[in-house]
């Protein structure tokens, strides 16, 4: 996959994820924590997107990461609905604190 396509297709995935969470979800979990999209990372041959979350509170952690882990069959299915691929890929979810990335 060309570099330039991939790193669109993050975009848009990382873009729609965050709308989906906001707007679509139900889950009491995630509605209370509204976990940040932090960045998505594809694999080369597209069929896996880890995608980094953060919720502010380490506490919160496992919470957030099961509850979407719980509902990443119907975060993918409205994925779909929304982008223009010939093939979704898989979600897993992993927790990034963007602060530890990039201190002040």
């Amino acid at each position: 996959m060309h570099p330039r396509v991939k790193a669109r297709i993050e975009a848009e995935i990382q873009r729609e994820l965050s709308d989906i969470i906001a707007t679509e979800l139900r889950d009491p979990v995630l509605k209370e924590t509204l976990p940040d999209i932090v960045g998505v990372e594809l694999s080369a041959n597209g069929q896996r997107a880890t995608v980094y979350v953060f919720a502010g509170d380490e506490a919160l952690r496992e919470a957030v990461l099961s509850a979407l882990a719980r509902d990443a069959g119907f975060l993918r299915t409205e994925l779909a609905h929304r982008m223009e691929l010939r093939r979704v890929p898989s979600l897993q979810f992993a927790w990034e604190d963007p602060l530890k990335r990039w201190p002040l």
